[in-house]
């Protein structure tokens, strides 16, 4: 794996975390497929906004769960800032 895409792997499961698994013993695999997909994503040139639109999906379709846009967009800056440094 690229370090990029460690570091947004690791700003999910830290960061973003929707189902709170972080530091509760869940396998540490438990986003990176949303993480390659958000490296994807950057890859194409996808800008904040796409990124925070996917996550939130994530949350809301995938995970049933109520959406935290604002965490999503924070999220996304954070991906973004990594994948261009």
């Amino acid at each position: 794996m690229s370090s990029k895409l460690d570091l947004i792997r690791t700003l999910l499961r830290s960061e973003w975390d929707p189902i709170g698994v972080s530091g509760r013993g869940a396998p540490e695999d438990e986003y990176d497929r949303y993480a390659l997909q958000v490296f994807a994503m950057l890859q194409d040139g996808a800008d904040v906004a796409s990124i925070a639109s996917y996550l939130t999906g994530v949350v809301t379709d995938r995970m049933s769960l109520t959406g935290r846009p604002e965490v999503d967009r924070l999220i996304a800056e954070r991906a973004l800032m990594i994948y261009q440094s």
